[in-house]
C-alpha cells in the first residue's frame, strides 16, 4: 500500500468477508429448512433466515464498496485520507446498527411493549 490511510479498507473488506460467510451459511441453512420444514421451525423461522440471507448481501456489498472507495481515494488524490478515525467510526456505526437489526429480528425483544407498534397506532 502506498498510503497508510488505505489500511482502513482492510477493516471494511474483513467485515464484508465475514458478512459474505454469514450470507452463504444463511443460504445453506435456508435451503435445508426449505427441504426439511420442521428443522429449526420454532427457534429460527424460515422468513427470518431468508431476511438475514438477503439483507447480509446488501450490507456486505455496501461495505465492500466503502472499502474500495477508501482504498482508491488516496491513490487518485495522491494524498492521505483526512481522518481515518472517522472511517473507522463509520464502520463501527454500520456494524452496530446491523447487529441491532439482526438481534431485533431474531429475538424480538419488544414484543408486548409499546415500542412494538410497527407503525400502527
Amino acid at each position: 500500500m502506498k498510503y497508510q490511510s488505505q489500511k482502513v479498507a482492510l477493516a471494511y473488506f474483513a467485515v464484508a468477508l465475514g458478512l459474505f460467510a454469514i450470507q452463504v451459511f444463511g443460504g445453506l441453512l435456508a435451503g435445508w429448512v426449505y427441504v426439511q420444514p420442521n428443522f429449526l421451525s420454532e427457534v429460527l423461522p424460515f422468513n427470518i433466515i431468508r431476511m438475514l440471507h438477503t439483507n447480509s448481501l446488501i450490507v456486505w456489498l455496501l461495505l465492500g464498496f466503502f472499502g474500495a472507495a477508501y482504498f482508491l481515494i488516496p491513490e487518485e488524490t495522491e494524498r492521505e485520507l483526512h481522518s481515518p478515525k472517522l472511517a473507522y467510526l463509520q464502520l463501527a456505526i454500520l456494524v452496530i446498527g446491523t447487529l441491532g437489526a439482526v438481534v431485533t429480528y431474531v429475538f424480538n425483544p419488544f414484543e408486548g411493549n409499546f415500542l412494538a407498534w410497527q407503525g400502527r397506532a
